[in-house]
């Protein structure tokens, strides 16, 4: 506060010390007089009101940069989501001003009284100083030097000044209301109205989020792509993302569901298979969801209540692609050129390559070859130690190697892969009674279910069981 009121103070400078020498002189040379007594009263008052004349027109400088650079959008931002509550009450009354009066009625209005107050100035210094040059000379320098720091601090504080002096501009649209309003109201006419706040493109705020990468509080990386990846989803069609239909697992509708189907099903890693009508590979009659058939009935999946498989045009965006799967009737869906009509089969689309799309990466999981199935990019599995901060893998106490487990099934095929799996799942539930007492285990010994259920799976061979999502 103190800061601003010897800003206040700064245009009175060139008026104080121009005149005393000529004060000085003129009563060591005229006897005082009551008219002489009345001219240096009217100097006197000239003086000061040059020097209010030089204030206000530093001030109405500044606010006429700082308010019209402020950005409506910006302003809305601040008002909106500002961590400040100061700065969130300031955004508030500028915006109420700039809404209730319209830029160009503020604008003209600060215009007309800058030109007003710097007009007005010589005049009162021809008094002050006897005119001549000499109060042009001063009214000039006096404009142009303590015009350019009122202005430096609007540019750099417009907004805390500018809902400061809000009242102040408020009163001064209304003075200038009859020659104002009219030339702001033809300004809106030619120019257009100033009511429609400027929004960004896409593109704009791709650029936008990029430039968010440094700062006080930068995005992260991983942030910035999720973002863009977000804004182009909807440019981008389900062709472009799709896997071809000669990389899709399937099967045939005559084909039996046995433990040998169940092998390729699970090395595939799929959940959800394809199904093609026999010897026309691109004419699907459904998917099957294979958490939902017991491979011991040995029977042709034609025979099976297969899902429906959704079919749709390659030209859809993905959009469109994710509001479906959304909707729960699938998560996938069989991109064709001709939908509804079987043999136009292109490939396949999932909820997961739309996610892909979103956070412009790639989903690799444990049975991935690849990580993209278009350009067969093989699959890493890379980390690092900012991925990995505060991650556990405790590979030595369940693997989860879906090779181990078919290993498993070919060494001891005389156990059905359905008691096998019944096992996991048992064990699975043991490790959550362990888990969910392991804190209170001392005073309460383990369940008659527990004891059981570990000793009939500790009395088998000592074998690797994978862990299986189907």
């Amino acid at each position: 506060m103190r800061n601003h009121i010897y800003i206040t103070l700064v245009p009175f400078l060139p008026s104080v010390l121009a005149y005393p020498a000529k004060l000085l002189l003129n009563f060591a040379t005229i006897p005082p007089t009551h008219d002489h007594e009345a001219l240096v009263g009217e100097a006197c008052f000239e003086l000061v009101v040059s020097a209010v004349l030089v204030l206000l027109g530093g001030l109405f400088s500044g606010l006429t940069l700082g308010l019209m650079g402020l950005d409506e959008l910006h302003l809305q931002v601040l008002a909106g989501a500002s961590e400040s509550s100061i700065e969130k009450q300031n955004a508030r009354k500028v915006l109420k001003l700039m809404k209730d009066k319209g830029r160009h009625w503020v604008l003209v209005s600060l215009l007309l009284s800058n030109v007003v107050t710097n007009e007005s100035l010589p005049i009162f210094l021809n008094g002050a100083v006897g005119g001549g040059i000499m109060a042009v000379l001063i009214s000039t320098a006096s404009i142009v030097v303590f015009g350019i720091i009122p202005q430096a601090v609007c540019v750099r504080y417009g907004l805390a000044i500018g809902a400061k002096c809000v009242p102040f501009v408020d009163a001064l649209t209304w003075i200038t209301a009859p020659l104002a309003y009219p030339i702001a109201k033809v300004l809106d006419h030619v120019l257009g109205g100033t009511s429609e706040t400027h929004v960004y493109k896409k593109a704009q705020l791709k650029t936008f989020l990029q430039l968010h990468r440094t700062g006080a509080e930068p995005l992260l990386e991983q942030e910035v792509n999720i973002l863009q990846g977000v804004l182009e989803l909807g440019a981008k069609h389900v062709g472009t993302i799709m896997t071809p239909i000669e990389d899709v697992v399937k099967l045939s509708a005559d084909a039996i569901l046995d433990q040998d189907t169940l092998s390729k099903i699970i090395s595939s890693g799929c959940s959800r298979i394809p199904v093609y009508e026999p010897h026309n590979p691109l004419a699907f009659i459904g998917f099957l969801l294979v958490k939902k058939y017991d491979y011991l009935l040995n029977r042709p999946i034609r025979d099976l209540q297969l899902s429906v498989l959704p079919e749709a045009p390659p030209s859809i965006n993905c959009f469109q692609a994710l509001e479906y799967f959304q909707t729960g009737r699938a998560h996938l869906l069989l991109v064709s050129k001709t939908p509804g009509i079987p043999g136009g089969a292109l490939g396949i689309v999932t909820l997961e390559d739309i996610i892909e799309e979103i956070i412009a990466g790639e989903i690799v999981d444990e049975t991935d070859r690849y990580v993209d199935n278009v350009h067969k990019i093989t699959a890493r599995r890379l980390t690092t130690a900012r991925i990995m901060h505060g991650i556990v893998e405790r590979s030595h106490f369940r693997h989860s190697s879906l090779d181990s487990y078919e290993s498993t099934l070919a060494d001891d095929d005389d156990v059905p892969v359905k008691h096998r799996l019944d096992e996991l799942d048992e064990l699975d539930e043991l490790d959550e009674v362990d888990g969910s007492s392991a804190s209170d285990s001392d005073s309460q010994p383990p369940s008659e279910h527990q004891i059981e259920g570990r000793s009939r799976l500790n009395s088998r061979p000592s074998k690797t069981y994978g862990t299986i999502s189907l």
